[in-house]
């Protein structure tokens, strides 16, 4: 389960602007939430409570806790301008089954992280389900990164190839991600004046050696096995990865920062797997890259 501050960050990123604080919680009397008799009418009591600058309300709305998430209205007045003003560019409710629904606002399809569920006594805000909800976004985005990042280095590995930028006798792939320090061995180098960019380019400047990135761990495979096309067969030769390339990529933490693992080589097709609670030490393991029966291939995004 994600902390408080990985919660606040990650509701502030999709708000684009909310800024989160527990204080009002405590500063506040108790008092019950309220049920509804619809989730529209949840959603509207919500706004109104936004509109009218109104915690006290919105604590009733909301429930116990929701100062973990929703500013007050003393932290920044312009973060709940900003939310209303995407509610009245559109907004709708999303039913997930019967007895669940989120609320969109805006026009790019966002939804507040706040599921609205059905209760005995009607329609509330799930504020409990808040850090889940979270935590799937979070998973979800790093997923989707992890996907660009494997076609990323696919195109940077033929860059490194055609440049040959350490100079070698024989054209050859990278073995690693980030150069040895003074080298231009791997996909990233320092950018230097009048010097020519690295494959991977500046995007990549923060990454160390052994680092995650964007919650997912990376290494090139040498070799392929059986499944792949073209059978067994090994990338090197007298030592320089000559022969195609191949990489996988994992959550450093599994079910925290990601679920699935990705592999990919030259041919550019994004294979993907679960691998269970095990996922860091398999990986870690992985030489071969073998995408058999049980990788699933990754639909191109659209």
């Amino acid at each position: 389960m994600m902390n408080t501050t990985s919660a606040r960050k990650a509701l502030q990123q999709a708000l684009g602007a909310f800024v989160m604080t527990g204080a009002v919680a405590l500063a506040m009397p108790a008092l019950a939430q309220q049920a509804y008799p619809s989730p529209s009418a949840a959603a509207d009591a919500f706004v109104d409570s936004l509109a009218r600058n109104d915690d006290t309300q919105l604590k009733t709305v909301l429930g116990a806790g929701y100062g973990r998430y929703i500013p007050p209205e003393t932290a920044d007045y312009q973060d709940r301008l900003n939310f209303l003003a995407a509610w009245a560019r559109g907004n709708k409710i999303v039913a997930s089954g019967d007895n669940k629904a989120m609320l969109e606002v805006g026009t790019n399809g966002w939804t507040l992280p706040i599921p609205i569920v059905k209760t005995a006594a009607g329609w509330k805000f799930d504020i409990k389900a808040t850090p889940a909800e979270l935590q799937t976004r979070r998973i979800g985005r790093n997923e989707l990164a992890a996907i660009q990042t494997v076609l990323a280095v696919a195109d940077a590995q033929e860059e490194f190839y055609a440049a040959n930028p350490d100079g070698r006798a024989v054209k050859h792939f990278a073995q690693r991600a980030v150069s040895t320090p003074g080298k231009r061995d791997g996909l990233y180098w320092p950018s230097a004046a009048n010097a020519p960019e690295s494959p991977l380019g500046p995007a990549f400047a923060d990454v160390r050696p052994g680092q995650a990135y964007h919650g997912y761990r990376y290494h090139v495979l040498t070799e392929q096995g059986k499944d792949a096309p073209g059978g067994a067969r090994s990338y090197l030769r007298n030592g320089l990865m000559t022969e195609g390339f191949a990489l996988v990529a994992w959550p450093e933490r599994y079910g925290d920062t990601g679920v699935m693992t990705f592999i990919l080589s030259r041919d550019g097709t994004v294979y993907q797997k679960n691998l269970g609670p095990a996922t860091d030490a398999a990986a870690r393991r992985m030489k071969v890259y073998n995408p058999d029966a049980s990788w699933q291939k990754v639909a191109p995004a659209k």
